[in-house]
Order: structure tokens, then C-alpha cells, then sequence
């Protein structure tokens, strides 16, 4: 089961809640209690909407908990919207296309399950 987060509220920097909560999006991706899978470790994503016209994206085929390049964006990157997903593959392949959070224009959005 894919996991995901949503926050919007007053612009704080990433890493305070990816990973500063006891229960954040990425100690959940490595100890999961619930699902199918006990880690989330096929790719993540992270998207906002900052000063631009369009929304941010960074995403990895590197399980969230492991890549340290999101580590350090996130003690620098402020929103007051995030959305992020980590991924469990339920077959198909580990390739950045296949993670999320997607772009569309000024649109960010993520699924769970095939469409």
C-alpha cells in the first residue's frame, strides 16, 4: 500500500513534517505496521507550490528513508502546500515515471492503485 501526505496551512519547511512527526511519511515507509508491506521503499515524491507559476517536484526511485539529497532540500524548501507519496509496488516497474506526486500545468496530484 502506497502511503501519502497532504499539508496545507502556514508555510513551515518540509523536514518538519516529512521528518520531525513520530509517525512521519518516512519512518512510516521503513516500519510500516499496516498493508501488505512493512516498507515503502520503491520510489517517492514530493511536490509544492512555491513563488512560481508552476508547482515543485522532486522524486526518486531511492527509497525515501535513504536518499540524503531529500534529507537536505527538505531542512531548505517552505510551503504552505505539500502533497508527498511513497511507493510499494504492486508489480510494476521501479522507474521515476511511475513516481509520484505528477505535474500538470499548476495541477500536482497522486493516485493510489492503477489507472
Amino acid at each position: 500500500m502506497c502511503r501519502w501526505l497532504a499539508y496545507t496551512g502556514t508555510a513551515l519547511l518540509l523536514e518538519e513534517i516529512l521528518y520531525h512527526p513520530t509517525h512521519s511519511l518516512i519512518d512510516q515507509s521503513l516500519n510500516s505496521t499496516l498493508g501488505v508491506t512493512t516498507t515503502n521503499g520503491d520510489g517517492f515524491g514530493v511536490g509544492w507550490y512555491g513563488e512560481g507559476d508552476v508547482p515543485a517536484l522532486y522524486k526518486s526511485t531511492l527509497p525515501a528513508w535513504n536518499d540524503r539529497n531529500m534529507r537536505e532540500l527538505s531542512g531548505q524548501v517552505r510551503s504552505g502546500l505539500f502533497i508527498a507519496h511513497v511507493r510499494a509496488s504492486t508489480g510494476t516497474p521501479v522507474q521515476q515515471t511511475n513516481c509520484h506526486p505528477f505535474r500538470h500545468g499548476k495541477w500536482l496530484w497522486m493516485h493510489n492503485g492503477q489507472i
